[in-house]
């Protein structure tokens, strides 16, 4: 199994770099064209999955481990996200929590339980504390960015295990570690959150998952009992069920929060959240303030594992709809207050990350390599993913991007080969748009227009703009094709003393046409042209030889010598002239 949370399937990475620009820490290498993840820089907010156009990024899936976990024999309890109610709003409570016993799990818990445990416990300490900036430990994506961009900020983190490791560690200990848990819900992040912490949690898997796996074992809600009272494992959640929405921490911790008190705030989106870190640091307070920070915009109900494709404010109103309002709950309510001590959380599992200082002419250097010479040059298109150009440098120097990454750089280096290619060729070349403006040409083609054309040729390289009409009287050749649409024209024509043979070619269908013009009567063409058809004799000869080979005998290798002795003769001839 692939060990990495996110992963990259390199046979379908395209050179789209929107993973990049989506990364809010641009924890994307590019490496022979394809797109990796930076795992150390990587805080698993998902969103480089969710972009992805050709589902090249994907997050390892534990559905196969939670399984063998059931096929194995033992015990299971599925410890479920609150955010179910908004992602599976077909089931019943009671429907739910049967599904997951037809899935072969030994019972059914709710995170939101040990959510509101988390919410006292969180409560208690905040009062211990001094004067100061503090943040909740729920959201894995966003402990995971304070540990490594903001590791002055990590004694700022609530020292409380979060819901789902929080659940894991109740049952574990309500069951004496004679079971096994696997968690459920809509994060990404858990799935790396969990992995250091298989004696609470044996494995997380997506709504996405379970939602396959429903499908797989073919359940129906309409054969379901609804009438049956289920049961949740050490307790029925009430507003801990609330936690999956921006602000449901707070309204667990503290009764009529709102907008105005400067006490307890909420905000979510990564944007969001990497805006008010930055700022702590610069705030000087006489009083505490709580952050209640989710990366998911709106919270957890958007997280990159959800089943549901609705919209922020349909989950919103489906939770609070259905904790506070239409359903009634038929499951028991076991009544649980844990009796241990559970454990704080240290966060020292990620290394911070040592940033590089580039000097000013480190970043130049890089910039004038691309072509970009003045400030006015740097497009700060973003079409390589990152923000500007400067940063564009950045991740050049350090090793995480390519200079192809770069359009406009690309662009250049494609035009100039196209321009040395269009001057080394022997032939009149002139390449027109659908209005018969000149996009571009040779010297030779410039040649052939006559000395007047050919000085402004020097001055305006190409003759970019110069309308074909006025410059040729053959141009209708030129609108023949582009109005066709056909892929290719072919005519010889006379000009003066001249005989010559144009060859017009669809670039881009009605829109942009190449010619290649032959003056017939110049010695280099004429030449080419007899090397060509005597290579065109051989050929037609040797199929007749291979009909009629028998009646030919060893005339066929006499006539295909002399050919053959012709054709070096002109040739060589062509090598000394040259």
């Amino acid at each position: 199994m692939n060990k990495s949370v996110i992963y990259t399937e390199k046979n379908n990475c395209q050179d789209c770099y929107r993973c990049i620009k989506q990364c809010p820490v641009k924890a994307i290498k590019i490496e022979g064209n394809s797109a990796s993840v930076i795992n150390e820089l990587c805080i698993y907010c998902g969103r480089c999955v969710l972009c992805c156009p050709v589902k090249a990024k994907k997050y390892r899936e534990d559905l196969g481990k939670a399984q063998w976990l059931i096929d194995s024999g033992e015990k299971v309890v599925a410890c479920i996200a609150p955010s179910w109610l908004s992602d599976f709003p077909e089931y019943s409570i009671n429907q739910f929590i049967n599904i997951i016993k037809q899935l072969g799990f030994y019972a059914m818990s709710e995170t939101a339980q040990a959510a509101e445990w988390v919410s006292k416990t969180t409560h208690t300490w905040l009062h211990d504390q001094p004067n100061g900036v503090y943040i909740s430990s729920c959201c894995p994506s966003v402990i995971n960015y304070i540990s490594i961009y903001a590791p002055e900020l990590k004694s700022s983190l609530a020292p409380v295990l979060s819901p789902m490791l929080t659940q894991g560690y109740m049952l574990k200990n309500h069951f004496e570690h004679d079971i096994k848990t696997v968690f459920i819900g809509p994060c990404i992040a858990k799935k790396e959150e969990a992995d250091p912490f298989e004696k609470y949690i044996d494995c997380a898997i997506t709504f996405q998952e379970l939602k396959k796996w429903i499908h797989e074992e073919e359940i129906k809600a309409e054969i379901l009992n609804d009438e049956y009272p289920a049961q949740f494992v050490i307790g029925k959640p009430e507003k801990g069920r609330l936690f999956p929405i921006d602000g449901g921490m707070l309204s667990n911790m503290k009764n009529n929060v709102n907008a105005a008190d400067i006490e307890y705030m909420t905000f979510s989106g990564i944007k969001n959240i990497r805006e008010i870190i930055s700022e702590i640091p610069k705030w000087d307070l006489d009083r505490k303030i709580f952050l209640e920070l989710m990366t998911c915009d709106g919270g957890c109900i958007k997280g990159p594992g959800t089943a549901s494709p609705e919209g922020l404010a349909t989950k919103r109103m489906k939770i609070i709809s259905r904790v506070f309002y239409s359903e009634i709950d038929n499951s028991q309510n076991i009544d649980f207050q844990p009796k241990i001590n559970i454990p704080i959380r240290h966060f020292d599992i990620s290394h911070p990350l040592i940033s590089c200082c580039y000097s000013e002419d480190e970043i130049q250097n890089i910039l004038f390599s691309m072509g970009k010479w003045t400030e006015k040059e740097e497009l700060n298109c973003t079409g390589c993913g990152y923000d500007n150009c400067r940063e564009f440098a950045k991740a050049l120097l350090e090793g995480k991007a390519e200079r192809a990454m770069c359009i406009s750089y690309m662009r250049k280096v494609a035009q100039d080969k196209a321009s040395v290619l269009l001057q080394k060729i022997p032939s009149g070349v002139v390449m027109v748009d659908e209005t018969l403006r000149i996009i571009d040409c040779n010297k030779k083609f410039a040649e052939m227009l006559g000395n007047d054309n050919l000085m402004i040729f020097e001055n305006n390289p190409g003759l970019a703009g110069a309308d074909l009409k006025k410059l040729i009287p053959y141009h209708k050749f030129f609108s023949s094709l582009l109005a066709s649409g056909e892929e290719m024209l072919e005519h010889d024509f006379r000009e003066r003393d001249n005989y010559y043979h144009i060859s017009i070619i669809s670039i881009q269908k009605y829109k942009i046409a190449c010619g290649i013009i032959e003056n017939m009567r110049e010695p280099e063409v004429q030449k080419e042209l007899m090397v060509k058809r005597l290579k065109e004799v051989i050929t037609q000869n040797m199929e007749a030889v291979q009909r009629i080979a028998y009646l030919l005998g060893e005339n066929a290798s006499f006539t295909e010598s002399m050919l053959n002795s012709i054709l070096d003769s002109h040739e060589t001839e062509d090598n000394k002239s040259n």
